[in-house]
């Protein structure tokens, strides 16, 4: 294999295996503020395009080189609610693993993250081709 092959391989494998794999928690945001940090915090997501359904929207992010998406839930008054990632499914070990590492396990597919004196719940759900980390005000 010639060295310039070589170095690209061991680049992409090493971007890959680097990736911050949990959502950032942008609950309480408004959207402005999304599309600003959003270009800082994520790089490689693009905005997509923003979906309403009748009161609601969402905003949409993809990274098509990872193969990932991010919807952020906006309410009426353009305020973030939720938040979920979409990620291959071949990434679920590295998911679990980085899950861990930051947040308080409390089931088998559900975390407990704290910031700023408010809980949230992390819920990861596994599907046949993605697994998807959905972020939502905590529910007693």
């Amino acid at each position: 294999m010639r060295p310039r092959a070589m170095s690209f391989i061991t680049g992409a494998t090493i971007a890959i295996l680097s990736l911050s794999v949990s959502a950032q928690n942008y609950i309480g945001l408004h959207k402005d503020d999304i599309a600003k940090q959003m270009p800082q915090e994520y790089k490689g997501f693009y905005f997509e395009k923003e979906v309403n359904v009748d009161d609601r929207s969402f905003l949409k992010y993809v990274n098509t080189f990872e193969e990932q998406t991010i919807l952020f839930m906006i309410d009426t008054d353009g305020f973030c609610t939720a938040v979920s990632r979409m990620y291959n499914t071949w990434l679920y070990d590295q998911v679990i693993k980085e899950l861990n590492s930051k947040y308080q396990q409390v089931s088998t597919n559900k975390w407990l993250e704290v910031k700023e004196g408010k809980n949230y719940d992390l819920t990861l759900i596994k599907g046949k081709w993605f697994l998807t980390i959905t972020i939502r005000p905590h529910t007693k």
